[in-house]
């Protein structure tokens, strides 16, 4: 598996938007936001099923097709070693950051939008 790379924010941020995922503000501890997002985005996988793949499959060196394609002890094989990854939870404090942020954005220019 490869390193994560800049582009993955843009992708997991993605992935968190399109599940609603906004990481608990209450949690400190970055173990803890990184569980915490880790179990919300495995509760409503199946919402982003192909992006998922795409982003783990893109990671293992093959298509999103070819991973969810994969026998579950080898999908399981690699999902132990994304958590598993150098970096992993400054990764999802800061894709949730940009989701976050993404959200309030929208959320703004959507106001903006009803109040014209």
């Amino acid at each position: 598996m490869r390193q994560l790379i800049t582009d993955d924010l843009f992708a997991m941020s993605q992935i968190l938007k399109k599940l609603e995922i906004v990481p608990d503000p209450n949690l400190e501890d970055d173990g803890q936001i990184f569980l915490d997002v880790l179990k919300k985005v495995l509760e409503n996988a199946h919402l982003a099923r192909t992006e998922i793949n795409d982003f783990l499959g893109d990671l293992s060196g093959m298509t999103g097709e070819e991973f969810g394609k994969l026998p579950i002890k080898e999908s399981k094989a690699i999902m132990k070693e994304f958590k598993e990854l150098d970096g992993i939870s400054d990764f999802f404090e800061l894709a949730g950051k940009l989701t976050k942020q993404m959200s309030l954005t929208c959320f703004s220019t959507d106001t903006e939008t009803s109040d014209t």
